[in-house]
């Protein structure tokens, strides 16, 4: 297995999505998919049922070959997962299902007997439970202003295999938006984020459950899985717990541009309750640029605490806003 002694770069991929809509005449959404990238390849079919038994509830079927490459892990699986979502406001709704996954797993993880790196490769079949929720109390989905947001999600799991493991995956994501003058054109944002897994121990969760942080979506400045502690070889460990925070301040800059500076800041941990000792911090300015359907961002961001391996800085190209 290779042993990443460095933090990958930023992945780059391309996707091909195929969309039939009303296939079987209910208002149905039929998607295929498939994407190649540097670190998440995949293929695969996903069906949506709106209106299932009952109204604002929608059946979603999916299948996915899975292959993942990261410094953590290699992830070669088979999905299959069916999920009930009930939509309660127009983007606010609670959501149950199931999972069920078979893969190969190449690892490399921590040896509580060497206290190092060993390489370990797992077949694995893992079944999940997986409920979640969203309430929306914001102005705007990808823009807002003011308001609120409040996501989490909870996923029993039982694995089986060459490893047979038990435990509760659960996280919890809140985000505020506060207008500070002239209605909303400098706003002041704030996320954060706290995540636990419980009932088993680090070194035997499959990699891919564990908790990492670091890139676009959690503490800009780093690389995907660039935050947390590091196997002797450089390799991300994972953790059992996770701490994100970020703070924005947003300005309108004329018509149709606006500018941003942000502080993001996160920890990874080896016990059920989030470790704070451990935090690291990344810091940066961003543009935004706002078309009819919400900004396309480009925010560069530097590492406070940078170790071996990381970058001097990065940069982060989307839609929307980070949060």
């Amino acid at each position: 297995m290779r042993r990443g002694s460095a933090i990958p770069p930023p992945s780059a991929g391309v996707d091909g999505i195929w969309t039939w809509h009303n296939r079987f005449g209910r208002a149905d959404t039929l998607r295929f998919l498939a994407r190649a990238a540097r670190i998440d390849s995949r293929i695969g079919a996903e069906l949506s049922l709106p209106h299932w038994r009952r109204p604002g509830q929608t059946l979603s079927l999916a299948s996915a070959a899975v292959y993942e490459d990261t410094d953590a892990y290699e992830r070669t699986a088979i999905n299959l997962s069916a999920d009930l979502r009930q939509r309660f406001d127009r983007t606010s709704w609670y959501s149950y299902g199931v999972g069920l996954e078979g893969g190969l797993y190449n690892e490399t993880r921590f040896d509580p007997i060497t206290r190092g790196p060993v390489d370990v490769e797992r077949d694995l079949v893992i079944l999940t439970g997986r409920g979640g929720f969203n309430l929306d109390r914001s102005n705007d989905p990808l823009d807002p202003r003011r308001g609120w947001r409040l996501s989490g999600s909870a996923q029993p799991t039982a694995v089986t295999g060459d490893d047979d493991v038990y435990f509760l995956r659960a996280d919890v994501t809140g985000t505020g938006y506060l207008p500070l003058q002239d209605e909303g054109r400098t706003v002041l944002a704030g996320r954060l984020r706290v995540g636990s897994i419980v009932g088993a121990e680090e070194f035997v969760v499959p990699s891919d459950r564990l908790f990492y942080s670091g890139g676009g979506g959690s503490v800009r400045g780093y690389a995907y899985q660039g935050v947390g502690p590091r196997l002797t070889d450089n390799t991300p460990r994972g953790g059992l717990s996770l701490f994100e925070a970020s703070v924005e301040v947003r300005r309108d800059i004329g018509e149709n541009f606006g500018a941003v500076v942000f502080v993001d800041g996160g920890a990874v941990g080896f016990e059920e309750t989030p470790n704070l000792s451990n935090m690291r911090y990344g810091a940066g300015f961003g543009v935004r640029y706002r078309l009819p359907f919400g900004p396309i961002r480009a925010d560069v961001a530097f590492p406070l605490d940078k170790r071996e391996g990381d970058a001097d800085f990065q940069l982060y190209i989307s839609i929307g806003q980070a949060f």
